[in-house]
């Protein structure tokens, strides 16, 4: 049984976060789905006012603020300090309250960072209590979702985290966003619904006070175990993921990233198991036989900006994923590269933004190089289901063996409002075999995306217009189609 398997370790996690109690300030996260804080959090990192990595998400509030006072004392130009003033009206305080509404006749299939609706109906409400003094958070979120042959409530994004020095333990359900790209990434995205997890992760990026290890600079830390479904090939399966970023030189971020699905019902899930799958060294793992611990992928990442000109910055950055691992060395790798070039439109605090992105989930030996291979990336001959939750790809969400070329401008007013327009060249299952979740049969199509978002008085709305020139028939398009979609959040 599940409960016997497991139930000791969640409950465990759960005591330890009930029984822990430093006095320092709660620390709680800005959750994944918030694209304009994103932007913001990079635009602050890039002019110093935010240090360390800025790649995993959720990110820490107290990393985010750390820096924001010294904003006064700084010559900066004005679409940085607009940047720096929306984020001061997102920190959340002890109590916080919010419903969302997301309405569409069309759920999105390319799910980048952004929060979009994950069925026609997708409404929730939070409500997120911070002690400052025991440094607990309770966040609740629960909603209810309808569409695409779905009917659910959902407590989706709930997560209770506890503080220790530096580090938070945490036990619940909420996205993570692992990763550089912004309208694709390879390794853990908010594609799926989350899987339910406990997991440490560190608060604050400090770098090393040793010689030894200061040249890494600023770190950051986050690992955790989530647990499966019922409903796959082998049920109530782990996945364990870690990621290690760190900032050696300002304004270049590194990221290295574990994930591994193991145990599940029928499956060994003893000390043995989990050391052989740590290791991963030679015929410790990937043995190709029944008794290899399990699926893994690895990744790393890399990410640098700097200035264009006097007044433009621009974010490189790459990303390969690899599914396998010969000897020591992962090979089989999808990949991802990007540029995002923004500045100031104006001097009345406008900006605007560029950004190009091109992901391809077929795997190749070495990155960009070598024999092309279909039904790698994302598949697993043990765990039939894959690299999986509740039907939708962890990782990527065209899933395996798809390319995504994206490009995508934004302007954001001085007023707070967000105007974009996107456009999306699609590839999906190009050979047309495996077990893609989006569409067995091979499609390729262009989308065009425009979208405003901004406060109303009534709350933040957002409006998006979606065409695509062809249809899906797995779902439910034979030809071009349109979409309308319409957000609300409304929050104290």
């Amino acid at each position: 049984m599940l409960v016997k398997k497991y139930g000791g370790v969640f409950a465990g996690a759960i005591f330890s976060l009930s029984m822990l109690s430093t006095a320092v300030q709660a620390s709680p996260w800005a959750a994944v789905g918030d694209m304009q804080l994103r932007n913001d959090v990079e635009v602050l990192a890039r002019h110093g006012v935010i240090a360390g990595p800025v790649n995993t998400w959720p990110i820490s509030w107290k990393q985010i603020t750390r820096g924001l006072s010294r904003t006064g004392e700084m010559d900066l130009p004005a679409y940085v300090r607009l940047a720096a003033m929306r984020v001061k009206e997102k920190i959340p305080g002890e109590f916080r309250a919010a419903a969302h509404l997301q309405l569409t006749n069309n759920p999105a299939i390319v799910r980048g960072f952004a929060k979009t609706a994950r069925n026609d109906l997708d409404v929730s409400a939070t409500f997120e209590y911070n002690n400052d003094n025991s440094g607990t958070t309770v966040h609740l979120e629960g909603g209810y979702r309808k569409g695409d042959g779905e009917d659910y409530a959902h407590l989706d994004g709930s997560y209770l985290s506890q503080d220790w020095g530096n580090w938070s333990v945490y036990a619940g359900a909420f996205d993570r966003w692992w990763g550089p790209g912004r309208e694709s990434t390879l390794i853990l995205s908010n594609n799926a619904r989350p899987m339910p997890s406990v997991g440490l992760r560190r608060i604050e990026p400090k770098a090393f006070e040793s010689k030894w290890l200061s040249w890494i600079g600023p770190w950051q830390w986050d690992m955790f175990v989530a647990k499966m479904e019922e409903d796959r090939h082998i049920p109530n399966a782990l996945v364990a993921g870690m990621r290690l970023s760190f900032e050696p030189i300002e304004n270049f971020e590194v990221g290295l990233s574990r994930t591994m699905q193991l145990c599940g019902d029928g499956r060994p899930c003893g000390f043995n198991i989990w050391t052989r799958a740590l290791i991963s060294v030679g015929d410790l793992d990937n043995t190709g036989t029944a008794n290899e611990p399990g699926n893994q992928l690895a990744s790393i990442d890399l990410a640098y900006s700097m200035a264009v000109g006097e007044r433009t910055s621009l974010k490189l950055y790459a990303e390969g994923t690899a599914e396998d691992q010969n000897v020591v060395l992962p090979f089989q790798f999808a990949k991802l590269i990007g540029a995002s070039l923004y500045g100031p439109y104006g001097d009345d605090g406008a900006s605007w933004r560029l950004t190009t992105e091109y992901s391809d989930t077929t795997s190749r030996h070495a990155w960009l190089f070598g024999k092309q291979r279909y039904n790698v990336i994302y598949r697993h001959f043990i765990y039939g289901t894959g690299y999986r939750y509740k039907t939708r790809s962890i990782g990527h969400s065209l899933d395996n063996d798809s390319r995504l070329l994206s490009v995508v401008t934004q302007y954001q007013s001085p007023n707070g409002w967000e105007y974009t327009a996107k456009y999306h060249h699609v590839k999906i299952n190009i050979d047309g075999k495996g077990g893609n979740s989006v569409s067995l049969p091979n499609e390729t199509m262009d989308i065009f995306e425009a979208s405003m978002q901004g406060d109303a008085g009534v709350g933040n709305f957002k409006v998006i217009f979606r065409h695509t020139n062809d249809g899906i028939p797995a779902l439910g398009h034979q030809e071009a189609f349109r979409s309308v979609g319409v957000n609300w959040l409304l929050s104290y």
